[in-house]
């Protein structure tokens, strides 16, 4: 019971965690600036990036992709490595650990804080899934700058980060079961960047 009590007690931590605008609060605190009356009125680092600073723009990315994956290290190291919070039960595993850091990107893009007008949640999601998936993100998003770069194919590109990894993970863990529920995420989160992108009028 006291292991439950704690597990839902931290889901609704992490998706209150993922609610918290980086965007709003950066773009606040450098020009006084109200995010949602800027662009497309998306907190997200591509609307600072677009239409008010590419820097900054970069700089919330960095924020919030280290907000996420951080925070799982930090779950991770209390849930499995501390003698006080492990006692509790076993509420640490990946599939924890999945539903935890998931619950945050979803508050990312579907804030109750700020009536579920949030982020795209790219730099959150890349964090998620670098905590489990190192080197396969670490591919997809160097092939997705290139394409960026070269091809200037921005929403490729973001669909490539969000639904490839599982993919390329295949060639570094061949656990089915693990990659079943990558492949879980990468569709849910392909589906709430469809619904963003619709909401835009981008598609």
């Amino acid at each position: 019971m006291i292991s439950i009590i704690a597990f839902i007690t931290l889901l609704i931590i992490s998706y209150f965690l993922g609610c918290f605008s980086t965007a709003k609060f950066i773009t606040k605190s450098y020009k006084s600036m109200n995010i949602y009356k800027v662009g497309t009125g998306h907190p997200d680092t591509q609307n600072i990036f677009r239409n008010i600073n590419k820097s900054l723009g970069i700089f919330v990315g960095i924020v919030d992709f280290g907000k996420m994956f951080f925070y799982l290290v930090l779950l991770d190291f209390l849930l499995n490595y501390s003698p006080v919070v492990k006692a509790i039960g076993e509420i640490g595993t990946v599939n924890h650990l999945l539903i935890l850091g998931f619950a945050a990107v979803i508050g990312h893009c579907l804030p109750l804080t700020h009536r579920f007008k949030g982020g795209r949640g790219l730099f959150t999601y890349i964090g998620f899934v670098t905590f489990f998936m190192l080197w396969p993100m670490i591919i997809i998003v160097t092939l997705s700058l290139i394409i960026v770069i070269f091809f200037k194919q921005i929403r490729f590109a973001q669909y490539m980060i969000v639904l490839l990894p599982p993919f390329i993970n295949f060639f570094f863990e061949r656990d089915p079961v693990f990659l079943g529920k990558m492949f879980i995420v990468a569709i849910l989160m392909g589906i709430i960047n469809f619904f963003v992108s619709k909401k835009l009028r981008e598609i």
